[in-house]
């Protein structure tokens, strides 16, 4: 860009002539594609490791298991497969070690969570969206043209099933109770 076309966007937006949104993203288009892993997705990188590992896990009973908790979010399934490789002795590979890696994940301080909780620092109405999913229990209809929901959406704490706004995995659901109303150690007891 040239500079009077430099000096002409800042002086127009020193003037309050030209609005930018801040966004997280550099992009142009939208992103359409769901990059969260199936059940049979991860069923295949387990069967991967297994192949390499031979641990004698039963690779379809665990991929349920993370599915079910994570709803496939790609860096929770791989964390969660982390602290079973490297962090639990013996049987990790069991209901009981998906089970320990939780723990581990509710208490770990991840860029990831530290992200969440400062999106939720920075948007004050998306502590509203979360609240009312999981303590008022209130069916969320979506509707694009709630900011809020728009937002929770965007940063990764909600999906939408069914024209319904829905916390984005049990993960998050567990994390965000943590961090509202409950000491580390209480819910993290409690819930897994």
């Amino acid at each position: 860009m040239n500079r009077l076309g430099a000096y002409a966007k800042i002086n127009l937006i020193q003037s309050g002539l030209l609005f930018e949104k801040k966004g997280p993203w550099n992009i142009a288009a939208d992103f359409l594609v769901d990059m969260s892993f199936s059940v049979k997705d991860i069923e295949g990188m387990l069967r991967e490791y297994e192949s390499d590992h031979h641990t004698g896990m039963d690779t379809g009973q665990i991929a349920a298991l993370l599915y079910d908790y994570t709803s496939g979010y790609p860096y929770l399934v791989s964390r969660l497969c982390m602290f079973m490789d490297e962090r639990i002795p013996g049987k990790a590979w069991t209901k009981e070690g998906v089970r320990a890696s939780v723990k581990m994940l509710l208490e770990d301080n991840s860029p990831l969570f530290q992200s969440l909780t400062n999106k939720l620092a920075d948007f004050p109405d998306l502590n509203q969206v979360i609240l009312r999913l999981l303590f008022q229990r209130q069916s969320i209809a979506y509707n694009a043209d709630d900011k809020a929901v728009r937002d929770a959406l965007m940063f990764g704490f909600v999906k939408i099933r069914n024209s319904s706004v829905l916390l984005a995995n049990r993960i998050f659901e567990m994390r965000y109770i943590k961090e509202i109303i409950f000491g580390d150690r209480l819910l993290i007891e409690a819930v897994v």
